[in-house]
């Protein structure tokens, strides 16, 4: 046995003053690598103990090398010409000659790593799993291609929470369902971007659209939506945005939408987030990020020709009345103010009426009494989380499908209950 060996190896080497072997630094590692390989042995052996079994029209035995999530091991098991895959592998479960906990192992670190060369390193640093880049590569959009499957199929996914002692401060609201659309460009070859306009010219990225589905009954301390731990199922998308719409109609009514007393759809402001929302759920609360609107009435105030302290200090006032009030209160203010200015502007006016647009969406007052949410954060965090941190790093161009494949990965992982 390997590790034996190595605790022989210890106790007869050097030792320091104390009689302590040197060797003891390193112990954990070089146990842990020594017991891989006996549990790697141990498992070829056991497997092909299993490959013995008579099968009817048997030719003899062949030894594959098969992906365990402790490396590579040999496996002998019977040979049927013609017979396809063995009924051993089969019964493993063996895809691509690596079994479901190799291939797991493999993924997370291909979809979590920066790149999927990090990804090789770190699997077999920690792991002791062997891969190319090359081999890990089509583990990962095997994988992917799965989750867009299953993310399809729209299976039932109805969410039940345990009973929990209520935090120092919370209080009870209506149940709420929210779903959260936005968008975000993933950079892509000249064969995905060929032909396509961007805001300067040749597109440069691809749109990937992200939703996020939650649940809450109960408002934090601030009153605020204190969704349930466990709540959140994520969904991506590089369809058009009319396909994305079935796709977050299907999934909401998988998570038992109807089941909540209100829903409510979030989004920062782009007309297509909207109309696929309110098409998806026609009953719902629709509402404007609040930072977004925050933006947009800094521009404005900013264009106003007032001196930067005196647009600093209207921006800091309106920015407060649109949180305690919403927008209708600001567009009054701005238009009675400074009415001359906003003429004279055509941005400051353009700003603004993106707030006149919006200002049925941007009742933040009422929102927030209402123990609703007022901003988009969930679904900005998850742009960030299942596109941009792994698909957006510097030098990098994706196939489009394979970027959705990757940030679809991440959305599967983040979605389990």
């Amino acid at each position: 046995m390997n590790v034996e060996a190595v605790l022989r190896a210890i106790e007869n080497g050097p030792a320091d003053e104390a009689g302590f072997p040197f060797a003891l630094n390193d112990l954990d590692r070089v146990l842990a690598a020594a017991a891989q390989r006996d549990v790697r042995s141990l498992l070829s052996g056991v497997l092909s103990r299993f490959g013995k079994i008579k099968t009817a029209g048997a030719h003899g035995y062949r030894v594959r090398q098969i992906l365990t999530c402790v490396g590579w091991i040999p496996v002998r098991y019977t040979y049927v010409r013609k017979a396809g895959a063995s009924a051993l592998l089969k019964a493993l479960g063996v895809v691509a000659r690596s079994t479901a906990a190799a291939r797991d192992h493999a993924v997370r670190c291909a979809a979590l790593c920066g790149s999927f060369a990090e990804g090789r390193n770190m699997l077999g640093r920690l792991t002791g799993m062997a891969v190319s880049t090359t081999k890990l590569r089509a583990l990962a959009l095997a994988y992917g291609d799965a989750c867009l499957r299953e993310q399809a199929a729209a299976r039932a996914d109805v969410r039940s929470y345990p009973e929990r002692t209520p935090k120092e401060g919370e209080t009870p609201t209506a149940h709420t369902f929210f779903c959260m659309l936005d968008g975000t460009g993933a950079p892509c070859t000249k064969a995905d971007t060929a032909g396509r306009k961007g805001k300067n010219g040749e597109a440069g990225t691809r749109q990937i659209r992200i939703a996020v589905f939650g649940e809450y009954t109960r408002l934090d301390s601030k009153g605020r939506p204190a969704p349930f731990r466990g709540s959140f199922s994520y969904a991506v998308s590089g369809e058009d945005i009319a396909e994305v719409g079935i796709l977050i109609r299907k999934l909401g009514l998988a998570r038992g939408c109807g089941n909540a007393a209100r829903i409510q759809c979030l989004a920062d402001g782009e007309e297509a987030l909207e109309k696929a929302l309110r098409d998806a759920f026609p009953n719902a609360i629709f509402t404007n990020d609040f930072m977004h609107a925050c933006e947009h009435l800094h521009l404005c105030c900013q264009n106003l020709g007032l001196a930067p302290e005196a647009a600093g200090k209207e921006y800091r006032f309106l920015k407060g009345l649109l949180y305690r009030c919403g927008a209708a209160a600001v567009i009054k203010r701005l238009e009675t103010r400074y009415l001359q200015p906003l003429a004279a502007s055509s941005v400051a006016n353009k700003e603004l009426d993106y707030l006149r647009k919006r200002q049925q969406n941007m009742r933040y007052g009422q929102l927030r009494k209402n123990g609703l949410f007022i901003a988009s954060s969930h679904v900005e965090a998850a742009a960030r989380i299942l596109v941009v941190r792994r698909c957006k790093q510097a030098g990098m161009h994706w196939r489009h499908i394979n970027a959705i494949r990757i940030s679809a990965i991440l959305a599967h992982f983040r979605s389990a209950a």
